[in-house]
């Protein structure tokens, strides 16, 4: 017969000893996995909670009616990219499909946790070649900059590549990017053919080049954003005064996939352009690029990276990190122009998925840099270059 006592110093070693007296070994739980990470604060304890849940949602896969689901829901997607929200998936049908994750994996998702997701297929390839069958990995990732991982439909863990996507498709379980009450984007996407290119007058970018898609291909394809910051009220803050991105109406609809783009898309119109003059005389624009992850036009970043960019940037262009229109003698044109404003207030993220700031556009004149069908140079951190553009108005 085995005997014990549990006193308050003795408390781990009397777990030790009642296994013991059970027949079985105490066995620590791998540092990596993430049942360990859950007992961490903050983000870890949100990116243990969707690792957790994307390994229960792989085991369900080896359902068939899971994967049915799966297959069906993607391909009659109208979001980008074929994208579901997770909880309105899991929600369907009264709960049915929430009752088979919880049946294969024992567990009810813990969505509360794990913040609000998406599911989707970030490689085309990847959609296009899943047939509905086993073969099919469940892939997750919190911030661009981590390494993914992956679980198959015997809830086996793996790290993938976070340069190259494996041959197995993968299904993301990541951070929600969509906002899915809006709508699909191309419901309010770019003009309609009636529509005549450069009809409002203002500033437009018309090329694109970055040197990076500053996006994990677990996240899928780039949110490019184009953010218009001005003087705030009277002060020496900025605000945003318009945002041009992929799901912005008309001519201020911007959608760049790839590290180059070319078109015409309207930044600021010269009705803003005016109107902003006649309030704040005497005071440029910034024009900033970030690559956004879940919010749109709304910088979510740590402050001190943001306020430590604008400063090496406005360093490195002695002050020139602004721009305003002026008439010179090949017309109006966008020319650099000096800009006090150095804060914005910034967003906080509560799931790791802080924007990548792409950077300031700063003229090339005020630089030594020169690249040939571009007059615009996207600064980043450091004062590194990201990329450039070109900038004119019309």
């Amino acid at each position: 017969m085995c005997r014990f006592r549990i006193v308050p110093i003795l408390a781990v070693l009397a777990v030790v000893t009642l296994l013991a007296c059970r027949g079985d070994s105490p066995v620590a739980p791998a540092a990596s996995s993430p049942e360990v990470a859950a007992s961490a604060p903050g983000t870890a304890r949100i990116d243990a909670a969707r690792e957790r849940l994307a390994a229960q949602f792989a085991r369900a896969l080896s359902r068939p009616e899971v994967r049915a689901a799966v297959h069906a829901a993607v391909r009659t997607s109208r979001f980008p990219e074929g994208k579901v929200a997770l909880d309105q998936f899991l929600a369907a049908d009264r709960g049915r499909l929430r009752g088979l994750v919880w049946a294969a994996s024992g567990t009810l998702p813990d969505l509360a946790t794990a913040g609000r997701l998406e599911l989707y297929f970030p490689v085309p390839e990847h959609q296009a070649a899943w047939d509905g069958s086993r073969r099919i990995l469940v892939g997750t990732i919190g911030n661009d900059r981590e390494m993914p991982v992956a679980f198959d439909t015997d809830g086996r863990r793996r790290h993938l590549d976070p340069r190259e996507p494996p041959a197995t498709p993968v299904l993301a379980v990541v951070p929600r990017e969509t906002d899915f009450a809006a709508g699909p984007a191309f419901a309010v996407a770019g003009p309609s053919d009636d529509d005549e290119p450069g009809e409002t007058p203002g500033l437009y970018l018309t090329r694109t080049h970055f040197n990076d898609d500053f996006e994990s291909w677990m996240k899928g394809s780039p949110e490019f954003e184009i953010l218009a910051l001005g003087q705030k009220g009277s002060s020496d803050s900025l605000a945003t005064y318009q945002c041009t991105n992929e799901r912005a109406p008309g001519p201020y609809y911007y959608n760049q996939d790839q590290k180059d783009w070319s078109g015409s898309v309207l930044v600021l119109s010269q009705a803003q352009l005016d109107n902003y003059r006649a309030v704040h005389p005497g005071q440029a624009m910034r024009l900033f690029f970030v690559e956004d992850d879940d919010t749109r036009c709304v910088i979510k970043s740590d402050p001190a990276d943001l306020r430590s960019l604008i400063a090496a940037v406005d360093s490195l262009v002695d002050g020139l990190a602004g721009g305003t229109d002026v008439w010179s003698v090949a017309g109006r044109t966008w020319r650099s122009f000096p800009i006090a404003q150095k804060v914005f207030s910034v967003a906080a993220s509560l799931i790791k998925s802080n924007d990548d700031l792409v950077g300031n556009a700063v003229e090339d004149v005020t630089t030594a840099e020169r690249y040939a069908g571009h007059n615009w140079i996207v600064k980043g951190k450091n004062g590194q270059t990201n990329g450039y553009v070109k900038l004119e108005v019309r």
